[in-house]
């Protein structure tokens, strides 16, 4: 497999102060400018976000191997296959796009869009269950909305402001670098801790609404702090795998005693 492809890009803008003066007093123009941006893109409308969860996710899959049933690589295939087996046991309402990445990364993400990608790096270490679980969580930050205010606030970093903020209604086509800009901020996002047990519950809900074992939740937080720890002195490597799932033990406690309190 593959190690995950998130082209960054590193800009490097100098220039000098633009100023307008008015009795003396010296107005920094670059400054309202750029008041006016994110002013703009925290207004972005749900239509916008869409667009720029779209061009994003078209990015990604675009630069990294997505599995297919038809591929003729075979273990490109049976996580494809793997990955249909267990999307075919969700809730028949779920509508969205979910895919896999053939990659050694231990991860999974969602987008607003209702796209969701996981990697098969993580579905090595994981069971059906628990795959299915993390599908859930990550449906819980897009129904819950996190996932949107995520990508909002990951398009306000300043390699992005411009594009964002320049095109008024209309959701400006990122370029490639800024696309890689945006992987990177997305990337180092967190949620917070609200928001994750939020996702976890809804994870637990989402197994037993597939008639599956709750308890898959549970292991696989189980799983994802084992491999926190097993990152020992690399904290680096640790931060950017698990940014998303901080202190995953501590919610897999949370959620046992839900279960045992349920399976008496």
């Amino acid at each position: 497999m593959k190690k995950l492809l998130i082209a960054l890009t590193l800009i490097l803008i100098c220039s000098h102060t633009a100023n307008a003066q008015l009795g003396g007093l010296k107005i920094n123009k670059k400054h309202l400018d750029a008041a006016t941006k994110t002013a703009k893109a925290l207004t972005l409308t749900d239509e916008q976000i869409a667009t720029y969860c779209q061009e994003y996710i078209d990015w990604m899959d675009a630069h990294n191997p997505v599995c297919k049933t038809t591929d003729s690589d075979p273990g490109m295939k049976a996580v494809a296959d793997r990955l249909e087996k267990i999307k075919a046991t969700m809730p028949s309402d779920v509508k969205l796009d979910i895919q896999a990445y053939y990659v050694v990364d231990q991860n999974a993400f969602a987008c607003a869009n209702g796209s969701i990608r996981v990697f098969a790096g993580l579905m090595e270490l994981m069971t059906d269950d628990e795959i299915l679980g993390i599908i859930g969580h990550e449906v819980g930050h897009i129904v819950n909305k996190d996932s949107k205010e995520a990508f909002k606030k990951a398009l306000l970093t300043s390699a992005l402001k411009d594009a964002v903020g320049s095109t008024g209604d209309v959701a400006a086509t990122l370029t490639d670098s800024q696309l890689g800009e945006l992987g990177e901020a997305l990337a180092g996002a967190q949620f917070s801790q609200k928001a994750e047990y939020a996702a976890d519950d809804y994870g637990y809900e989402f197994l037993k609404k597939s008639g599956k074992d709750p308890m898959g939740m549970v292991t696989a937080l189980r799983v994802i702090q084992k491999l926190s720890d097993d990152a020992g002195v690399d904290k680096s490597k640790a931060k950017q795998l698990f940014s998303t799932h901080p202190e995953s033990g501590k919610r897999a406690d949370k959620l046992e005693a839900k279960y045992k309190k349920e399976y008496k």
